[in-house]
């Protein structure tokens, strides 16, 4: 449903908000979870299936997203210094190349399903277990990926592997057994057998002391003397299935997690005594309740678990006892889910394989209610009853395997444009009555795939191909689209370009990359001109926005600074402190909407609130400015800093849940795009109810 509240964003005036809570996509679940320390990414594979990188250097922000084959099912992930590698089960290991987001070695070991994956201490080698048994080694130096050994035939697939910290032995986990095994000859060393045949071992961990910890079906958390093969210690952790096993880097904290209850269980590492002898056990530490359904993967990053499953929800918490604080990423598309028509109050919902166009509500507030004056403080709201329910109007579909990677709506509503990875469709709206065209025929040849795509108040389209970053501009007629030029970003461009945005007039063209640079373009006769590069700053870039009547670009980054350059002038004329808004220490900056009516008004949102900020014209540039030795983005001043430079004060948030797009209806109408905790899960089976101590 939707509704609309009146929000004071400024002295002056209220604005009407549409809260748009019907966009329900469904959850994908997390699989696998592999962090790069390197260079700070934790590489994330979903059932959908996909490969999604998330840098970890500030606030976690989604950087890239790798789409993979339908048939295909990523079951391990492991990075090896900056390489990232696969196993699916389909029966291929794939290095990725995180560059052109595409695979640039496949093999395939051993032609059967692949379940797990570990590398080496070294980071020379790549252990992969299959369906068949197989233990296949292969070496990854010198920049290849090249066969190794094949180790004994076991009975059963091995489901989980862990080198040694010396890497010359390797552990794995079948059912009913974990063996220790020579990687040098490829032979067995030790068997150590579970309590039951069929009990499977889901997660090992294998730490410096040579101490192997495993988690089975059973929900024993068993730990052995890798040395001998005697077991230390077992301990019933949950009812049912240890998916989920993960060490600290100090390696005195273990993280359990995985199916009934799906509770995340920390244990620490201590020093028991009895009488004069004493010995190490893994003792209950603390409990976290941050998932209702089961969890299927676990890493520990400076501190943080990062937990993973069914409900397809990044959780992020502390394995501290006093730091209790709860963040969650919820599974949505990378890029823009929401498109308007903001002169017929039309919103575009992209969903992976479908968009929805919807007709919002309309409210008329009573005469006696304009006449009133509005003296409520900042910050206040008031629902409204609609006289008019949003309604939808129509829904486009592709083919089940096909990806929607962009789509929008032109600002009059007459054309809808959507790219999946391998088509782009152009489609005519006609209103009354309300019809679509696909055309076909006497297409430009132009008209490729796009990950970016941009309508223009002029009626014109731009559209990225991420292929080569060539940015290709079509004049719209009434049933025809004509090509008019191309402008190649990647001489400036060299990486992916992540934000692209126009200015409301077309003169500025801005793109930022995933490498943390921001270029500018602008239009120099018909064709745009590189006008300059921004100054790259030591965090990505989350969001581009840009003034609509000023030539002000404002730019948003992961630490939670936002910026704002005159593109005139050539210099900053708003710079603010990293963490301005405490919550950007958890939630990036995700969207930036700016008030036509009065440019010192900026309306920020991460994906838990909405926030009003407005420039602070009192402050003097020193109070938040100090010197600094290079032109490089900084807490500190440069010559390109205006002496008129002001910075942004917090005026009011409106709480709420994942969040996902914020946009302009009119000068005081806002839209608003969110999904409940409740409707998201609303497609899962019942999570697994836990009967509590005194509860009937």
């Amino acid at each position: 449903m939707t509704n609309t509240a009146k929000k004071e964003t400024q002295a002056e005036g209220k604005h009407q908000l549409h809260n748009v809570r019907f966009y329900t996509i469904k959850p994908r679940a997390i699989v696998s979870l592999a962090y790069s320390k390197k260079s700070k990414c934790l590489a994330l594979s979903r059932e959908a299936p996909s490969i999604e990188l998330w840098n970890l250097e500030h606030a976690p922000y989604l950087e890239s997203v790798i789409h993979l084959p339908e048939d295909s099912s990523v079951e391990s992930l492991v990075w090896a210094g900056n390489r990232l590698f696969s196993v699916d089960l389909s029966g291929h290991l794939i290095e990725w190349d995180l560059k052109n987001l595409k695979p640039r070695y496949d093999h395939s070991p051993t032609g059967n399903a692949l379940w797990c994956l570990d590398v080496n201490p070294s980071e020379t080698e790549l252990a992969v277990g299959s369906e068949e048994g197989h233990i296949n080694i292969l070496s990854i130096e010198n920049d290849e990926v090249t066969y190794k050994s094949l180790f004994n035939q076991q009975k059963g697939r091995v489901l989980c592997l862990k080198f040694d910290k010396t890497g010359k032995k390797l552990v794995s986990g079948t059912e009913g057994f974990v063996r220790i095994w020579n990687v040098l000859k490829g032979t067995t060393l030790h068997t150590m057998t579970l309590s039951a045949k069929d009990v499977i071992v889901w997660s090992l961990q294998v730490l410096s002391d040579n101490t192997i910890i495993a988690g089975d079906s059973e929900g024993f958390v068993t730990v052995w003397n890798a040395e001998n093969a005697t077991q230390i210690d077992s301990t019933r952790v949950l009812d049912k299935n240890v998916f989920a096993l993960a060490v600290n880097e100090k390696e005195d904290r273990l993280v359990c997690s995985g199916m009934e209850p799906p509770l995340i269980r920390v244990f620490s590492k201590t020093q028991i005594k009895r009488e004069e002898s004493s010995c190490e056990r893994w003792i209950k530490f603390v409990q976290r309740d941050a998932h209702k359904h089961y969890v299927k993967s676990l890493a520990v990053v400076d501190g943080q678990i990062f937990s993973g499953g069914l409900d397809g929800i990044l959780t992020i918490t502390s394995s501290e006892r006093m730091q209790a604080h709860l963040s969650q990423h919820a599974p949505f598309l990378k890029g823009s889910v929401a498109s308007v028509a903001a002169s017929q109050k039309l919103l575009l919902l992209r969903y992976p394989s479908s968009l929805h166009l919807w007709q919002l509500g309309s409210v008329v507030a009573p005469d006696e209610e304009k006449k009133k004056p509005w003296n409520h403080p900042v910050g206040h709201t008031e629902d409204l009853l609609l006289e008019q329910p949003p309604q939808k109007l129509l829904q486009l579909n592709v083919k089940e395997n096909s990806f929607i990677q962009a789509a929008a709506i032109s600002p009059d509503a007459n054309w809808i444009c959507y790219s999946t990875l391998t088509e782009l469709r152009l489609t005519r709206v006609n209103q009354d009555p309300l019809s679509v065209e696909r055309l076909v025929d006497d297409l430009p040849e132009e008209l490729a795939p796009a990950s970016h795509i941009i309508f223009t108040k002029r009626d014109k389209l731009a559209l990225l191909n991420p292929q080569n970053n060539h940015l290709s501009w079509f004049n719209l007629k009434e049933n025809r689209v004509v090509f008019q030029n191309s402008i190649d970003l990647s001489s400036h461009c060299t990486s992916a370009i992540s934000h692209l945005v126009v200015s409301n007039n077309g003169e500025y063209l801005v793109a930022a990359t995933s490498n943390k640079l921001i270029a500018v373009w602008k239009l120099q006769g018909k064709k745009y001109e590189h006008m300059l590069n921004l100054p790259r700053y030591r965090a990505g870039t989350t969001v581009l926005s840009i003034h609509q009547d000023h030539p002000r670009v404002v730019v948003a980054y992961a630490d939670g600074r936002l910026v704002e350059y005159d593109l005139v002038k050539k210099r900053f004329t708003c710079e603010t402190e990293e963490y301005l808004i405490p919550d950007t220490k958890h939630y990036c900056i995700n969207g930036i909407s700016l008030d036509p009516k009065n440019p010192n008004i900026f309306l920020v949102h991460t994906e838990t609130n909405l926030y009003v900020l407005e420039r602070n014209t009192s402050l003097n540039q020193e109070e938040y400015v100090v010197d600094s030795k290079s032109k490089k983005l900084a807490n500190q001043k440069r010559s390109s800093l205006s002496e008129s430079a002001k910075g942004l004060v917090l005026k009011t948030q409106l709480p709420r849940q994942h969040l996902v797009h914020v946009s302009r209806l009119s000068p005081n109408e806002l839209v608003n795009v969110s999904i409940s905790t409740n409707n998201l899960l609303a497609t899962l089976p019942p999570p697994f109810q836990r009967k509590k101590f005194g509860a009937a």
